[in-house]
């Protein structure tokens, strides 16, 4: 009798540790499933890129919105990668002429916008042209006067466009000019704000190339700062 109960409960207890190990086998199969799934289902999350916002833009996304900018005749002065105040007036202007919100935000719709009409070759922005220049400074001096500097930047100018000047500084037979200009009511062009350097000649202020005279180093130190490093 003892010999066939203790086979009986030796069965039983070999069933049970069984029964105990095909649950946990079962149940770490469930955890590894779960695991395995879950790790999938992240690995297939899709990643999602937008358009940059003006603060993380690299200097090259910088240079290629102002190249399109040029591009649509929203002149920025020189494409030199900063973004000033002549670069943010040029993109209101371009968001104003097609008919995109104005906030001077260089967002998802303007960049498609923009990208867009610069490859079509569209004019949106309809500027003057400035009429080449002498380069540096010779004969007399001409005033360091609100009224002289926008006489030199309005001779630059188309017929009929307005010149406001905001901002000036001479130095040493040089000057810069911040300046906004509304171009003939006719062209249907916004006001934009521009950034000059100009050299005294003969008594008068006459404007220069930016993309020469930045570059030779040459300039006083708050001509350079204000005229070429501002856009």
């Amino acid at each position: 009798m003892r010999s066939h109960s203790a086979r009986r409960i030796l069965g039983v207890a070999v069933l049970s540790l069984a029964i105990v190990a095909g649950a946990a086998a079962c149940s770490s199969d469930s955890k590894s499933s779960d695991k395995s799934t879950t790790t999938t289902t992240a690995a297939s999350s899709p990643t999602t890129s937008g358009v940059k916002p003006v603060s993380t833009l690299t200097k090259a996304d910088v240079i290629q919105m102002q190249e399109w900018l040029d591009a649509v005749g929203c002149d920025v002065g020189n494409n030199d990668g900063i973004i000033g105040p002549h670069t943010i007036s040029s993109i209101k202007a371009f968001q104003k002429g097609a008919g995109l919100t104005v906030d001077g935000t260089y967002g998802p719709k303007t960049k498609a916008a923009l990208s867009a009409d610069a490859q079509a070759k569209k004019k949106i922005c309809v500027l003057p042209t400035p009429t080449p220049a002498p380069v540096g400074p010779t004969g007399a001096a001409a005033a360091c006067t609100s009224a002289a500097i926008t006489a030199g930047v309005d001779a630059a100018m188309t017929a009929g466009t307005t010149v406001k000047v905001t901002g000036f500084g001479c130095d040493s037979g040089w000057a810069y000019a911040w300046a906004e200009l509304t171009p003939p009511a006719a062209s249907g062009a916004p006001t934009l704000g521009v950034t000059d350097v100009l050299a005294s000649r003969d008594g008068k202020w006459v404007t220069q190339d930016r993309g020469v005279v930045c570059q030779q180093g040459k300039l006083p130190a708050v001509i350079y700062t204000n005229g070429c490093m501002s856009n």
